[in-house]
C-alpha cells in the first residue's frame, strides 16, 4: 500500500491511469481484498487453487478471496482481479464478485477430484510457463491449508514435503494430501482439527523459511 501511495497520493479511492499504477498478480489482489473486508468487520480469507476462466479446458494457479455472506448464511468467493479489462481479455461473462465453485476450484477439491480419477492434474498448472501435474496441486494445497491458517504466502514459495515436475509422490504423500485435502474442502466443518494439524506437522508448517522458487534460492520470512 505505501509503494503504492508514493507512486501517486491520491486518495485509494480514485482511479489512476495506467503509468501510476502497480502491478500485481493474483495473490496481491486477494490479499488486499481479504484486508479491505476485515477493515470493514467482515470476516475473509484467501484461497488458492485454480481457475477456469483464463484458458478453457484448463485450471491455472489462481487464488481469490472468500468472505462470509451473512445475507445467505455462507462463504461467497470474489476475484478482485476481474475488472472490465481483465473479463474483456478472456471473455468472462459471470460475476466476478460471485465466483462460483465451478469457475474457481479449489486445491482440495482439484485434488480429491484428482484422485478420483475425475481430473487432469496434467491441465492444473501454470500455462505461463508451461508446467502442470498432480504436484502442482499439492503445491497449491499446501498453501491453501497455511491460508486457512490466516498465514497467506506467495505462489512460489515451497515449504514442508513436496516433489518436482516429473518425479512421483510416495505413498505417504499421497496419504498426508488425501488427509489435508478433506479438512480444506470444508474448512469450518472441523476447524479445530485442521489448524492443529497445520501447527503440529512440520511437513505443513510454515516454520520461518520456505525456498523461493522464482529466485531459485532460501529465504526467511
Amino acid at each position: 500500500m505505501a509503494p503504492d501511495r508514493a507512486v501517486d497520493s491520491r486518495p485509494l479511492d480514485e482511479a489512476r491511469p495506467a503509468a501510476n499504477r502497480l502491478g500485481a498478480r493474483c495473490h496481491a489482489f486477494s490479499r488486499l481484498t481479504v484486508a479491505f473486508l476485515r477493515a470493514a468487520g467482515v470476516p475473509a480469507r484467501a484461497r488458492c487453487g485454480f481457475g477456469t476462466y483464463f484458458r478453457p479446458g484448463w485450471f491455472e494457479d489462481h487464488w481469490v478471496a472468500e468472505y462470509w455472506n451473512a445475507a445467505d448464511g455462507g462463504w461467497q468467493m470474489v476475484d478482485a482481479q476481474l475488472d472490465a479489462t481483465w473479463c474483456q481479455m478472456i471473455g468472462f461473462a459471470g460475476d466476478p464478485l460471485a465466483i462460483t465453485a465451478a469457475e474457481f476450484v479449489s486445491a482440495g477439491h482439484a485434488w480429491r477430484a484428482w484422485r478420483n480419477g475425475d481430473l487432469d492434474a496434467g491441465r492444473c498448472g501454470l500455462s505461463a510457463i508451461n508446467e502442470h501435474g498432480a504436484h502442482w496441486i499439492a503445491g497449491n494445497l499446501r498453501r491453501d491449508l497455511a491460508s486457512l491458517n490466516k498465514v497467506e504466502m506467495l505462489p512460489w514459495d515451497v515449504w514442508g514435503t513436496s516433489w518436482g515436475a516429473g518425479d512421483q509422490p510416495t505413498d505417504a504423500q499421497l496419504y498426508l494430501f488425501d488427509t489435508i485435502a478433506d479438512l480444506t474442502m470444508d474448512p469450518d466443518a472441523q476447524l479445530g482439527v485442521l489448524r492443529s494439524r497445520y501447527q503440529s506437522d512440520d511437513a505443513l508448517r510454515v516454520d520461518g523459511t520456505v525456498f523461493n522458487a522464482a529466485r531459485g534460492q532460501a529465504e526467511t520470512v
